[in-house]
């Protein structure tokens, strides 16, 4: 659903704007972003990503790459609640130093996604095709976040001084979720979902000097208001944004953040994985973006990507 709603939204910036978000000059991916930031790093339009995502046909530019995932999600299993049965891990060293150093930055659900069992789905085999389009290539400006398993540390893979990472297994990484899929093993480390330190990571954009942060937000909700089961998750999911954007303007960035309304969010549903409904979020999250981008400061500042060189492109 995290897919669906970045296509959506981003096709409506390039219906609506005229702006082509594979011009920017950072594009930062977690979880489902991870795809949607590598395909447009490899030259897919915003576009053929709402195209593919409804089965429509697309254009020569996005077909080569998106041809190579095939016409039908992956086959993957119902999560199994008795897996979260088995032995659990005991916190490790890094995790109990970090937290005596610094208690005030102690998340306790992040520790607790450490601690899990590891998930007994290989998400790599389903990731590694990307190894076949683009092999041992990483595209310039693809920052793509994952969280180490071992203290929920964030990595940004791709970012100077990160660690090196083949594309491929960089985004099974920063998809695979704790307690579902087995951790993604990169230089002797493992490692798992990005979302797991936070769904957007806007503020790894802090020291980039940019003049404007577009974030897309499928896991929160517009104004943190969700009345679906996940309220609360979505709720959580909304203050940590706040607080990324929060300190990406106290570093002089402009930021724009793209929410799910009510409408995106009950076509979205609380099954993340569900795959028989992303026409319809492509739809809301395309006609939601549409009207926010139409209004305001939002409008004013989107409306420059196209009409206003600048000597820094934005982030999306």
């Amino acid at each position: 659903m995290g897919q669906a709603y970045h296509a959506g939204a981003l096709a409506a910036l390039e219906h609506d704007l005229g702006w082509d978000p594979r011009t920017a000059e950072v594009v930062v991916g977690s979880s489902a972003g991870s795809l949607t930031g590598t395909a447009l790093r490899l030259g897919v339009p915003a576009s053929d990503l709402a195209a593919w995502a409804v089965e429509a046909p697309l254009s020569p530019e996005g077909a080569p790459v998106l041809d190579a995932f095939g016409d039908e999600p992956p086959d993957l299993p119902p999560f199994d609640a008795r897996s979260l049965l088995r032995r659990w891990r005991l916190p490790a060293r890094s995790l109990v130093v970090r937290t005596a150093r610094r208690p005030w930055a102690f998340r306790p659900a992040v520790a607790a996604l450490t601690l899990l069992p590891a998930g007994n789905v290989d998400i790599t085999q389903h990731a590694d095709v990307l190894g076949e389009v683009v092999p041992d290539v990483w595209p310039e400006g693809l920052w793509i976040c994952a969280a180490r398993r071992r203290d929920g540390r964030r990595v940004v893979f791709g970012r100077e001084g990160s660690p090196e990472a083949p594309l491929a297994r960089a985004v099974a990484a920063s998809c695979a979720i704790p307690g579902y899929f087995a951790p993604v093993p990169i230089g002797g480390v493992t490692y798992f979902d990005g979302g797991v330190h936070s769904p957007t990571n806007a503020d790894v954009l802090v020291r980039a000097e940019l003049d404007l942060v577009v974030v897309l937000s499928p896991m929160s909700a517009a104004h943190g208001r969700a009345l679906s089961a996940d309220a609360a998750m979505r709720w959580s999911a909304h203050i940590r944004l706040e607080r990324e954007v929060r300190r990406l303007r106290a570093a002089g960035t402009e930021v724009v953040r793209i929410e799910p309304g009510r409408r995106a969010l009950a076509a979205m549903g609380i099954n993340a994985m569900a795959d028989d409904r992303a026409e319809r979020v492509v739809q809301a999250a395309f006609l939601d973006t549409g009207h926010h981008v139409s209004r305001g400061h939002a409008a004013e500042r989107l409306a420059a990507l196209a009409t206003r060189p600048s000597r820094r492109r934005p982030a999306a």
